[in-house]
């Protein structure tokens, strides 16, 4: 009998286990990106106004909360194999229905789709290398993989703006489909069996019930729907090419990748509420210059601000989720990345349809500044309890 971390023979060892894991969490986040500079633009999409535009984006999280649910239920019941290869499937056709251009019901389709895939590729990626990796190297492998989404939101935007201007419309969501086949071949080739987790059974509900963790839930909803928020309204605010719109989301998640390890290093030493603190402001301050903007060069500033408000918001969070894990009964790290998954999911969803109403009933401007005063809002309430590091506690 195999442990749950130590594959059979040709079964799924932890660095395969590793190698699927990113590149799906990678290949959804790569799809999500691509759609950023292109999908807002689409005349099916532009006729139906910005609020319509709000639910098209926050459509794909939404799904994928709903999608988790049933994904966790069909891991334990058949291992993390099925839902991998059903994420597989749905990203396919999503690509492929984003390729159409509309109607709008189609990209709304398409969206649904996309995001029942995220929610069985994600919960899926994790599972399974908590059922392959020992306990002592879990926390780093995840940490790895959850890496990649950065990493595909960063290649996304631009990538499509690219694309746009040279094939057409079109080519992004081509372009995806053929990434999502090299996923899953990835997907059938190194992951032979469908190991199941038994050493680590707490779900996300256990690590909520510790002091403590709602803080943290709210702390990443806001650090995801700081840049969400703004995917389905600044395009069309602009008026800039889908090339010149990939640059400024490119350009935010690039601020968050150089901010990712200088904040990281911050965490050991540093107390978490200063930085997430000094998060919720950089949220406020990014949101409200961009608001603002008459230049290109200040709408820049903004983008360069709101990707290091994420940063400030998820580097402590994800090691604050962590820990959490630990004191949670049973102890569990896949329950606590499940949670900051949902909360990452929430937030998702809850920017773009905040900024696609309000910017529908008030303006551009005037959405920036109401979304701005109710992040901060939520981010400030984050701060009440949100617990402090282990090692600055001891």
């Amino acid at each position: 009998m195999t442990t749950p971390h130590t594959a059979p023979a040709g079964g799924t060892t932890p660095t395969r286990a590793l190698v699927v894991s990113s590149a799906a969490l990678f290949t959804d986040m790569l799809v999500h990106g691509l759609a950023v500079p292109v999908l807002p633009l689409l005349p099916s999409v532009v006729e139906v106004g910005p609020e319509a535009t709000g639910i098209l984006f926050s459509s794909y999280a939404a799904a994928m909360i709903i999608a988790t649910l049933f994904a966790g239920r069909i891991v334990d019941r058949y291992g993390p194999r099925t839902p991998l290869l059903i994420g597989l499937v749905g990203l396919a056709a999503a690509t492929l229905l984003f390729a159409t251009g509309g109607p709008y019901w189609l990209l709304l389709v398409a969206r649904l789709a996309q995001g029942i895939a995220g929610g069985m590729s994600w919960v899926a990626a994790l599972s399974l290398i908590a059922a392959t990796t020992p306990m002592e190297k879990r926390g780093q492998s995840m940490g790895i993989a959850l890496s990649t989404i950065t990493l595909g939101v960063l290649i996304g935007p631009p990538l499509a703006g690219f694309l746009v201007e040279h094939f057409g419309t079109a080519s992004p969501f081509l372009f995806a489909a053929a990434v999502a086949l090299a996923d899953g071949v990835l997907r059938i080739v190194l992951v032979k069996d469908s190991p199941r987790v038994t050493d680590d059974t707490a779900g996300p509900l256990a690590v909520l019930k510790v002091p403590g963790s709602f803080s943290i839930v709210l702390a990443v909803a806001v650090g995801a729907a700081v840049l969400s928020g703004i995917e389905p309204v600044l395009p069309v605010h602009l008026g800039a090419s889908s090339l010149t719109i990939g640059l400024l989301f490119g350009l935010a998640a690039l601020a968050s990748i150089i901010a990712n390890p200088i904040v990281g290093r911050l965490v050991s030493t540093a107390s978490p509420r200063l930085l997430v603190g000094a998060g919720v402001v950089a949220v406020t301050a990014a949101l409200v210059v961009t608001g603002f903007a008459t230049e290109l060069w200040q709408t820049c500033i903004g983008m360069i601000l709101l990707g290091a408000s994420s940063a400030l918001l998820l580097a402590p969070a994800t090691t604050l989720i962590s820990e959490q894990g630990y004191k949670s009964t049973p102890p569990t790290l896949g329950g606590s990345f499940a949670l900051y998954n949902l909360a990452y999911a929430a937030g998702l969803a809850g920017g773009p349809l905040l900024t696609g109403i309000s910017t529908g009933q008030w303006g551009f401007t005037s959405a920036m500044v109401i979304t701005a005063a109710m992040l901060a809002v939520i981010g400030g309430a984050a701060l009440a309890r949100l617990p402090q590091a282990a090692r600055q506690a001891e």
